[in-house]
């Protein structure tokens, strides 16, 4: 079974805990970031340079490769640590041969990746220290001038995102693309196979920037580490720390300075604004999600990271609680990036189960007859061995919103999933492109004829909420509220223009922090 199918084979477990009756420590700081992904960590190393008091609030736990032992879950392995406070979804679980599927629910932790079911749509939300740069497949993709326009507004410059931003952020991720000795290693043939059937036909095709070590990998592939990329453990961290997660540099940076404490298992319950200040009531729970007091930090200033679901959520009851002023289109225009997952059969082996992380990209932007197309090749341990697996993401256009009951506290995401069929097809019209050049033709009717895609109602790369020119200007200031800023994915309306959100995401955090300290901290 694909791992697409897979996700919505079960129901999550969910549980409400009382909160103990007691008084509320209170803490107080100058600027307060919810969030440790992207944007929270791009905000709270910019504050540091600026010497600002700030403390960084991450539900999650802080992840600490070891070379002595596995720190994180594997998809061979899948044990609590992949999942947050879920033991029932089972997203991308390895099968026989390649690895056991759990027949039991598995402990209920802290893990890195939540499983949300919401009305219509199926999202997978990080929780880490360093967010989702712990889970992702470090790939920093970058629009087009022309797919960026079609998605942000005219009085955004592309030039300066090109010149300044989009650099800035590969040079601090320390990413670049997979060097030829790491692609032509025996472990990547499925990364050849996609480039040579990608230049067939007829879709460019290029070596993206990833943000991983790539010395780390040949170290793997010498035996020098444990294998982790090389086998295809793309999504649960990374045992041998190929990953250059956030917290080995922007957060890291902010944390030695002096100015940034981060405070992990701190679960943010609700914000409210009295006098001028933000009060922030966040319960500190232990790994296994029991809450162990509730606290609340009191600041000038508050930065929203915990990207588009978390920031969204916390915002659109606020509204109702404790920031009755926010703007009317909290919790609109939200998208799911475009997102899809596709595969076929080329009827040899394919290195369906090793090579990662993501390392080429295909862009069908101008030659889709239904709109951009981007395509990554990755490693997927639930396909058999002669398969290929894609993430597809394209222009999305359908929008879902959020809203608020105050009978049961909650903030639900509505998704009607009215363009879902369209943007599958959209994604199967790009790999008939490239599974119709297989070299026997026989072999490729047969894979053309295998094409499977789901998702358009599932996604990894949640966008909007508080989005730029609606609920927030375009440098992230919060409308309704002076010293309230949203810097991740969040403000991203509907998705990055056929790319990841993780680069696009991060440079708007380059971009708004870099005007905000200029004007509003001066």
């Amino acid at each position: 079974m694909p791992s697409f199918a897979a996700i919505f084979a079960r129901k999550p477990i969910t549980s409400e805990s009382e909160a103990p009756k007691e008084k509320v420590r209170e803490h107080r700081c100058r600027a307060l970031v919810i969030g440790s992904g992207f944007g929270g960590s791009i905000a709270a190393y910019r504050l540091s340079e600026k010497r600002i008091d700030t403390v960084v609030l991450e539900r999650g736990r802080r992840w600490v490769p070891s070379k002595e032992s596995d720190v994180f879950a594997t998809t061979r392995h899948l044990d609590g640590r992949a999942n947050w406070l879920n033991g029932t979804d089972l997203f991308t679980y390895a099968v026989p041969p390649i690895g056991e599927r759990p027949t039991e629910p598995l402990d209920r932790y802290v893990g890195l990746v939540e499983h949300l079911h919401e009305d219509g749509m199926y999202v997978l939300a990080p929780s880490a220290v360093g967010g989702g740069s712990l889970v992702y497949n470090t790939c920093l993709v970058q629009p087009s001038e022309e797919n960026f326009y079609s998605c942000f507004p005219n009085e955004v410059s592309y030039d300066q995102m090109n010149a300044d931003y989009y650099p800035e952020v590969v040079r601090m991720m320390g990413a670049g693309p997979i060097p030829d000795d790491v692609l032509q290693s025996k472990y990547y043939h499925g990364a050849r196979l996609m480039n040579e059937l990608a230049v067939a036909g007829g879709v460019p095709i290029h070596r993206i920037n990833t943000a991983s070590d790539w010395n780390v990998i040949r170290d793997e592939i010498y035996g020098r580490r444990r294998p982790c990329a090389i086998e295809g453990d793309i999504w649960y961290g990374a045992n041998s720390g190929y990953k250059n997660s956030l917290d080995k540099n922007y957060l890291k940076y902010a944390e030695d300075s002096g100015y940034v404490k981060v405070q992990p298992l701190s679960n943010v319950l609700d914000i409210t604004e009295e006098n001028g200040k933000y009060h922030v009531t966040y319960a500190r729970i232990d790994e296994q999600g029991n809450e162990l007091s509730r606290e609340k930090y009191i600041s000038d200033y508050l930065f929203m990271g915990a990207g588009s679901m978390g920031t969204t959520k916390l915002l659109v009851k606020a509204k109702h609680k404790g920031l009755p002023n926010l703007d009317s289109s909290i919790g609109q225009m939200w998208g799911n990036n475009g997102d899809t997952f596709g595969h076929f059969s080329i009827g040899e082996p394919s290195g369906a189960h090793e090579g990662g992380p993501a390392h080429l990209v295909a862009t069908d932007w101008k030659d889709n007859p239904m709109g951009p197309q981007t395509c990554i090749a990755y490693p997927d341990h639930t396909l058999p061995e002669d398969a290929m697996q894609f993430l597809g993401m394209s222009i999305p256009s359908e929008k879902g919103y959020f809203d608020y009951d105050s009978s049961t506290d909650k903030v639900t995401l509505h998704w009607a999933n009215q363009n879902t069929e369209h943007t599958r097809e959209r994604m199967k019209l790009t790999l008939t492109k490239f599974a119709s050049k297989i070299s026997d033709p026989e072999r490729a009717k047969r894979a053309v004829d295998s094409i499977e895609v789901g998702g358009g109602n599932a996604t990894a790369h949640p966008c909007g909420g508080v989005t730029m020119g609606y609920a927030s200007d375009l440098h992230g200031r919060v409308k309704g509220y002076k010293g309230l800023y949203v810097t991740d994915a969040a403000f991203i309306p509907l998705g990055t223009a056929a790319c990841n959100p993780a680069l696009t995401t991060a440079a708007f955090a380059e971009r708004s922090m870099a005007e905000i300290l200029k004007t509003d901290l001066a």
